[in-house]
């Protein structure tokens, strides 16, 4: 089990637009104290003759960017709230920001029609190379957690490294927020008897009896850890990112850890991290692999 993810801080990335308003309402709704930053990364290449019209541009952004700031802590001041405009590549910069001890918050459209369009969003790419927790918040009135009728917080558990440091993110926010965790380890038979016959109903049921040691046994120190969580285990045969979704559909919040890529692959998150975010319907936290 990884050290806990404190997350601390948060920095939402802002620009005004509605997904960014999704990610503000729900960062808020979330804390209750800490500090949070507003971040406005200004994304464009202008060449030196634009040099006084960036510079105009850049100071009015400024001045937006420090006004919102200023009406969210005289609306929240049990918060620490700042304001910072960056200029550059949007992931660049919110990754530079990312680490254990901070939540970044991005917002993105609601899914509709082909997901291939959602292929290179925000949410995907800086999932795929944060140094920390990114949180992907859907527009719409689902956004707002533990206020719609959405309960519980469900977190995808594999037994992997960054399977537990979701548990224990999930667990966490668990316990802040006093929702149940409920912790889905999805399974299924070896692939080459998928779309052939059934396998023997003996075999199957010493596979799912050694599935379901792989969930006892990823959630044995965390429930140890959060005496006061009530924590709710289901063992589902199917594909993960079906699975995950479906239970996601109702939650306050799903947690997901990502095994990711190395080296120039980086930017792409796991496959069944990747596929929840493509079809994202309600808020969820990517939880990056420990490094070593």
């Amino acid at each position: 089990m990884t050290d806990t993810l404190t997350t601390a801080k948060m920095v939402v990335a802002w620009d005004g637009t509605e997904p960014a308003k999704a990610a503000l309402n729900w960062s808020l709704a979330r804390a209750t104290g800490g500090d949070l930053t507003l971040v406005q990364v200004l994304d464009r290449t202008v060449s030196s003759a634009d040099y006084f019209v960036m510079e105009s541009t850049t100071a009015r952004a400024r001045e937006v960017l420090s006004d919102d700031a200023e009406r969210v802590s005289a609306k929240y001041p049990a918060l620490t709230v700042h304001s910072e405009l960056l200029s550059g590549d949007p992931i660049a910069e919110l990754r530079a920001l990312s680490g254990t001890d901070t939540l970044v918050v991005v917002g993105t459209h609601r899914r509709r029609g082909s997901t291939l369009r959602y292929e290179w969003s925000m949410g995907a790419r800086l999932a795929g190379s944060a140094n920390g927790p990114v949180a992907i918040i859907p527009e719409g009135d689902s956004a707002v957690p533990f206020n719609t009728g959405h309960t519980g917080i469900v977190v995808g558990v594999d037994g992997s490294a960054a399977s537990n440091a979701a548990i224990e993110f999930a667990a966490a926010e668990a316990e802040r927020s006093g929702e149940d965790l409920i912790a889905i380890h999805a399974w299924q038979e070896p692939l080459v008897w998928r779309d052939t016959t059934e396998p023997d109903a003996r075999f199957l049921e010493t596979l799912e009896t050694s599935h379901r040691r792989i969930l006892d046994e990823s959630l044995r120190t965390v429930a140890a850890r959060y005496p006061m969580v009530n924590i709710r285990p289901s063992l589902v045969r199917g594909p993960a990112q079906s699975v995950l979704l479906d239970a996601a559909r109702g939650a306050a919040l799903l947690v997901v850890g990502d095994h990711g890529f190395k080296g120039l692959s980086k930017l792409l998150l796991g496959s069944v991290s990747h596929s929840i975010v493509l079809n994202i319907q309600s808020p969820m936290v990517v939880i990056p692999a420990p490094t070593a």
